[in-house]
Formats: structure tokens, sequence, C-alpha cells
């Protein structure tokens, strides 16, 4: 499988290189340029062949909102994958509209970041935003049951769905309900679409 070509753009070159780095490592990603400038960036975008371009929203020269859409109008078929370390829901919508297809906070673990660039799209957005009082911090697999249960799937469904036993599924939903400080799962269900961990009636 041909590897992913990921762009970024960040001014905070310790970030920026730390990232690059790191994706260089994963045998399906590798960065093909970094810039520290929207100017530099954009420029980068128009002659070079990326498929995601990864952007933080506080950049020197230029709007963060504004980056994403002028790279979206530049590579359509590119997709945009907002770090940045103001993860509010607010900031969240307007970045989703603007035509990113992830948002998440640089504190989110590496194991979400690196999903969001392998499969977040335009369908399948991925946002993981602040609670008003603290983060909220879900495991992979309690993101993937806290989908589930934005689909409508109850428990039994979710087990099935994700390869896991029933008990391990009522257990995963137990630990959302109990991060998001609710008690139905209906609320959960509520309360992350609010957040904007999940999108109801996106079937994500």
């Amino acid at each position: 499988m041909p590897s992913l070509p990921v762009l970024l753009l960040d001014d905070h070159r310790v970030f920026t290189d730390s990232l690059a780095l790191t994706l260089d490592v994963e045998p399906d990603i590798h960065c093909v340029a970094t810039a520290r400038t929207a100017r530099e960036g954009l420029a980068k975008a128009a002659v070079l062949d990326f498929a995601v371009a990864v952007t933080d929203l506080q950049l020197p020269d230029a709007d963060g909102f504004d980056v994403i859409t002028r790279l979206h109008r530049l590579r359509p078929e590119a997709r945009i994958v907002v770090l940045t370390a103001h993860s509010r829901s607010d900031l969240a919508d307007r970045a989703i509209a603007a035509g990113a297809v992830a948002f998440l906070g640089k504190d989110a673990p590496l194991t979400r970041i690196l999903a969001a660039i392998r499969s977040a799209d335009a369908a399948h957005p991925m946002v993981v935003v602040e609670r008003r009082r603290g983060r909220i911090h879900l495991t992979d697999r309690e993101y993937d049951v806290l989908r589930e249960l934005g689909r409508g799937n109850d428990a039994s469904r979710i087990a099935a769905t994700l390869g896991i036993s029933l008990h391990t599924a009522r257990d995963h939903i137990k630990a959302v309900m109990a991060k998001l400080g609710v008690h139905t799962q209906l609320d959960a269900v509520v309360s992350a679409d609010r957040l904007g961990l999940i999108t109801i009636g996106s079937g994500y």
C-alpha cells in the first residue's frame, strides 16, 4: 500500500519537527513538507502531492479558517486535519464548515491523531473538544462505542459490530457515561453531540 503523504502547517518548530519525525516512522504515512506560515504552506500545497494537510488555527500571517478554505480550494481531494491548542466546540464547528475533516487538541493521544490522518473524511469527521470543566478523555475503544451509540445501536449490536463481548461492551458504555457525567445512554449521545465528539444523524 502506498504511503500517505502529509503536509504540516504550524509555526511551532519543535512541535512540527517532532510530529514530522513521528509520521515518518509510521509504515503507511510520511511527511512531504512542513511550513511555519500560511504563505509558505499554501505555496507548498500548490506544488506538492499530498493527501492530508495538518494545520494549526493560529498561524502568524493568516486566519486559520481562511487557510483551511484555501487549502480545500487548492486541493479539493485532500483531507484537512486541525491540531490546535484551543480545542473548543465553536472553533470545531467553524473548522468543519470551512472544509476540515478532523479537529483535535494538540494534547490528543498520538493514536487519535494518527487515526484522524489515516481515516477521517467529510463523511466521518473526527472532532474532540474541550468540556467546560475539563477535557473528555476517551480511549479509542470508548470512542468506537460512543460512535455506535450515536448510530442508535444497543449494547448487543455494539458488541457484534466491534467484535467484543456483550459484557465488555456494557463496561465501555458505563465508562463513557461516567466520563460524560450522564446517567442514560440517550443523555450520553446528546451530551457527546453537544460537545462535538459525535454528530447525531451523520452516522458518526
